[in-house]
Parts: structure tokens; sequence; C-alpha cells
């Protein structure tokens, strides 16, 4: 499926649905696809807490559980940036 979000703008969805707690099951996701790699990034950089990603099924399917997930402090502030910055680009 083709996307034309910016990866902020993926990642400013993602952080907003963990903070909503909107991630209610796990998920089979292709590994390739914006919102497993930009979940991965916010976990690399310390974004989400208690988030599991399992890429070891096969090169085609990934696994992502997010129900456990919380924004860390940085997640937060991250957040609110990325929630400025659009309320910035609307005006």
């Amino acid at each position: 499926m083709a996307s034309n979000l910016s990866q902020d703008d993926e990642l400013r969805g993602i952080l907003s649905d963990v903070a909503r707690g909107r991630f209610s099951t796990r998920r089979q996701i292709n590994p390739q696809s914006n919102l497993f790699q930009t979940t991965a990034y916010a976990v690399q950089e310390g974004l989400i807490m208690g988030a599991k990603l399992d890429s070891s099924f096969s090169t085609s399917l990934a696994g992502m559980d997010l129900t456990s997930a919380r924004l860390t402090s940085a997640g937060e502030a991250k957040l609110a940036a990325l929630m400025q910055t659009t309320s910035t680009k609307d005006h």
C-alpha cells in the first residue's frame, strides 16, 4: 500500500495512538511497511517503551505488539513538538 505520509506524520500518528492506548491487539505486519519501520525507529530512539517487535518470522511478515506500549518522557516531548509543528503548518 502506498503512503504519502512523511516519517514525522507517521511518527506523530504512532505516538499519539500509543498515548491514547489505541493498540488493543497484536498485529502481523510487513516489516518493510512505514508503520513497522517508524515504530522500530521510535523504540530505538527511546520514544516508546513496552513495545514488542519481532521481525524473525520471515522477510515478509513481522509481529508488532503495542498493547502494553507507553510513551517515555522523550516520547511525550517528541509528540508535543510534532503536534506543535502540525498546528504551525495548519495556520
